[in-house]
């Protein structure tokens, strides 16, 4: 008898290839902008690099200045003390959108970057385990602290831009030429001139715009929106921006003094006592609607060019 053939082992099904899991959408690279100054207090999203937020946050800066830029020489000729034009010219409406525009657009960058990346490493040394441990502080706090750090630092290209940029706004030279060779024979201390004015018109708005910007948020119950924050952040930066009026009038004045003038002023105290008595306190609220008009839709613009950037540069690492 023939053995009986062994049964052939019964091939196990290959298993079915598993489905591709589909791509995770890209995140929103901008949450709800909890301040008003720029997306200070914004999260840019986890997935960009540090370099990839200067640059989204520098661009956006830029942006701003050049298309607001109008808004700041009215605010600066109102602000400043009354004098002619160089030649007798007149001031025309082209010079509105021109005069100190150089300094405005090469320094914008710069000083947007310095925010933003000063922002950005304040937030993370807030957020580090032994910080936490030591100082329990939520959000809204650590926003507010960032975006006052990131201020700050950007004051150190600020100032200089402003101190070239607003004395051709303000008519006391014909070009951003020359408002350079008269900071140049100045010297360093001719570029920071009015720093501490800056600083302490910058930071404290800052911090009043954001304090704003929530108690309005509660008091309306706003839903957490990206168009609904900005336009609550743009009403809290215009109040502050009314607030803090006073002392953009004491930078102004420090920064586009000439030493041919018969009055000269010297430190914040002594220029504010120095306008309120000789001016009245009307003056120190000169240029108030330009400046409102200016910082209002500061905030918006920036965060649109931002979150513009910001997603496309998250749809080309995905696309990697």
């Amino acid at each position: 008898l023939e053995p009986e053939p062994e049964p052939e082992a019964e091939l196990e099904p290959e298993p079915e290839p598993e489905p591709e899991p589909e791509p995770e959408p890209v995140p929103a690279p901008v949450e709800a902008m909890p301040s008003p100054s720029t997306p200070a207090a914004a999260n840019p999203g986890s997935e960009l690099t540090f370099v990839e937020n200067m640059i989204c946050g520098s661009t956006a800066r830029l942006c701003a200045s050049i298309v607001l830029h109008p808004f700041d020489t009215l605010r600066t000729r109102a602000q400043a003390r009354k004098r002619a034009t160089p030649g007798g010219s007149q001031f025309s409406v082209a010079d509105v959108f021109l005069k100190g525009i150089v300094p405005q657009v090469a320094l914008a960058m710069p000083a947007g970057a310095l925010q933003f990346a000063t922002l950005e490493l304040a937030r993370n040394a807030l957020s580090r385990p032994d910080v936490v441990a030591k100082v329990a502080l939520n959000k809204p706090v650590k926003d507010l602290l960032a975006s006052a750090a990131g201020a700050f630092a950007a004051s150190f290209v600020r100032v200089p831009q402003e101190v070239l940029k607003q004395p051709v706004q303000a008519g006391l030279y014909r070009n951003s030429a020359d408002s350079a060779r008269a900071v140049w024979r100045g010297g360093p201390r001719r570029l920071y001139r009015g720093f501490g004015a800056t600083v302490l018109r910058d930071v404290p708005w800052n911090s009043l715009g954001y304090t704003f910007f929530r108690a309005i948020k509660l008091a309306v119950r706003a839903p957490d929106e990206a168009k609904s924050d900005m336009l609550l952040a743009g009403i809290g930066g215009a109040i502050a921006a009314v607030i803090l009026t006073p002392m953009d009038v004491v930078k102004t004045r420090l920064m586009t003094q000439s030493s041919a003038d018969a009055v000269q002023y010297s430190g914040v105290l002594s220029t504010l006592g120095r306008v309120l008595s000789e001016e009245g306190p009307a003056a120190l609220f000169r240029g108030v609607l330009p400046r409102v008009i200016y910082l209002a839709p500061l905030a918006a613009i920036v965060l649109a060019v931002y979150g513009e950037m910001a997603r496309v540069l998250l749809k080309l690492k995905h696309a990697e």
